[in-house]
């Protein structure tokens, strides 16, 4: 009787070793995950960060390129552009009017 108890003593701890192994793999995964996740978070934010230097930096081109035709000498197509783009966008957060609104592409 005494080796019973004994077997079955051991059988439930055991066990229970072996789910408090299986909760902690679980828990070192959701870890990893969670810092994937964060990771991920930051490059987003650095990507997003420079398509909007980019979105920028086209602007200021644009409108270089816009200032410097003299209007008999610019393209039509170019004109038409710059029309569309004006009547098109939509004020921003900082007040600005951006041109081209990449990063409504990303979110």
């Amino acid at each position: 009787m005494a080796n019973d108890t004994l077997a079955a003593t051991t059988q439930s701890t055991s066990t229970a070793v072996a789910l408090f192994q299986k909760a902690h793999g679980r828990m070192t995964t959701l870890q990893r995950i969670d810092e994937q996740i964060a990771a991920l978070g930051d490059q987003r934010r650095k990507i997003q960060e420079e398509l909007k230097a980019v979105q920028t930096l086209i602007n200021e081109e644009f409108d270089r390129v816009v200032r410097t035709s003299t209007s008999g000498e610019a393209p039509k197509m170019l004109t038409q552009i710059a029309e569309s783009v004006r009547e098109t966008s939509h004020v921003n957060g900082n007040g600005h009017r951006p041109r081209a609104e990449l990063s409504e592409a990303i979110g």
